[in-house]
């Protein structure tokens, strides 16, 4: 996370250092990108820096989580549609996400991201870290989230549970998208309606069960 610095920056300052971070990660993967040019794009000095970010890393999951922070909003959205159908709300809700992470504005930086960061990092940008600020971040988004849900359309009847559902739900949904950024990176592309498939097939499995 930011040190506290960065926060009581002019917003301005802060959104031009975020889309540097942004146009440095779609540029290069994590591993070849640079501090550098981070700051030279954003116009700020080294220093100051590093009095607001512990480092590369630092910024690159704060980056991601900032850009997740609109990704996220369509689920609540999805979910609200579909009158609190968690499995229906997923799965509009990875359909249309899949194209945005595909085509959308940001296509190029989700394909480094995938591509290039292990599963271990791809789990930390989407639970959050140990830290305390990224756990009650992640509790504020379930507290907005649980009471949509329609607990009449499922058999699960706590929290806990459904909170390990849609992690279940979410770990496939990255498996299945790094899966195609890696074919995509040997000239071996899936179409995205496969893509797609076998993400409703999944959800299609926690939904009706695989035992006869």
């Amino acid at each position: 996370m930011p040190k506290a610095t960065y926060f009581r920056l002019p917003a301005e300052k802060r959104h031009r250092l975020m889309d540097a971070a942004v146009q440095e990660f779609t540029r290069a993967p994590f591993a070849k990108a640079s501090v550098s040019n981070i700051i030279q794009t954003a116009g700020i000095p080294r220093g100051s820096f590093y009095q607001y970010f512990e480092d590369k890393q630092d910024i690159f999951f704060f980056m991601l989580q900032d850009l997740g922070k609109d990704l996220g909003k369509g689920l609540l959205e999805h979910l609200e549609t579909a009158h609190g159908d968690l499995i229906a709300g997923l799965r509009d809700f990875m359909d249309d996400l899949l194209d945005q992470v595909v085509t959308g504005t940001h296509a190029d930086l989700f394909r480094n991201v995938f591509v290039y960061m292990d599963y271990h990092s791809a789990a930390r940008t989407m639970y959050g870290d140990a830290k305390p600020d990224h756990h009650d971040k992640k509790k504020l988004a379930m507290s907005k989230l649980l009471p949509l849900i329609d607990h009449d359309k499922i058999t699960i009847d706590n929290d806990h549970d459904i909170i390990m559902l849609i992690r279940v739900a979410f770990t496939w949904f990255m498996q299945v998208l790094a899966g195609y950024y890696s074919a995509k990176n040997t000239d071996h592309e899936v179409p995205i309606d496969d893509v797609k498939t076998s993400v409703a097939t999944v959800l299609d499995w926690l939904e009706h069960g695989v035992a006869k």
